[in-house]
């Protein structure tokens, strides 16, 4: 059974993903990625838990990744491209690609949410089975993966409202054009 293009085996076979595919693929990922926490929560020793490990830590880069180019998506078709498209669907150069047109958008957020997502994802691509022998650490990095994922979500969200206004303001110069035909 495949779930979809992998996105460290495949990256170009991931541009030709219909939005609905590319959210389809998403949540499956997002399953496997819960149902391998879950395993390695069950596991009934550090040594059980970092052979299990490998089974987590991919689909939480894959799911990363198809979020990556979901956002990208998203955010090169609602706002003018400030900083140049990724040429590549790694996680790496599709969150750089995010994070500096989102800087580049609002220079002087001091939120600090954009900071603590690079830092989680360089975390979460940094991790090793060992890491997360303890399930306390399992499940701060969950956790960490999850305020990423919100992060995700503002952002898909900005980008989709300024869509939604651009197109609001194409119907209207056609309306305007038509009542002054």
């Amino acid at each position: 059974m495949s779930d979809g293009p992998d996105p460290d085996d495949v990256p170009s076979a991931l541009a030709e993903l219909t939005g609905y595919e590319l959210w389809e693929h998403t949540q499956r990922w997002g399953e496997q990625v819960a149902a391998a926490r879950e395993r390695m929560l069950a596991a009934p020793s550090p040594s059980a838990r970092v052979a299990l490990a490998p089974g987590f830590l991919r689909p939480v880069r894959q799911l990363l990744t198809l979020r990556l180019v979901a956002v990208a998506r998203a955010r090169r078709r609602a706002f003018p491209v400030s900083v140049p498209p990724a040429d590549s669907h790694g996680i790496a150069t599709l969150w750089a690609e995010v994070f500096w047109a989102a800087r580049a958008r609002s220079p002087d957020d001091d939120s600090g949410v954009l900071s603590t997502t690079d830092v989680s994802i360089r975390g979460l691509l940094a991790l090793q089975p060992s890491d997360l022998a303890d399930p306390d650490e399992l499940r701060a990095w969950c956790e960490r993966l999850e305020s990423v994922e919100e992060t995700f979500d503002g952002l898909d969200m900005e980008a989709q409202a300024a869509l939604e206004e651009l197109q609001a303001a194409v119907e209207h110069q056609q309306q305007v054009r038509r009542g002054a035909s």
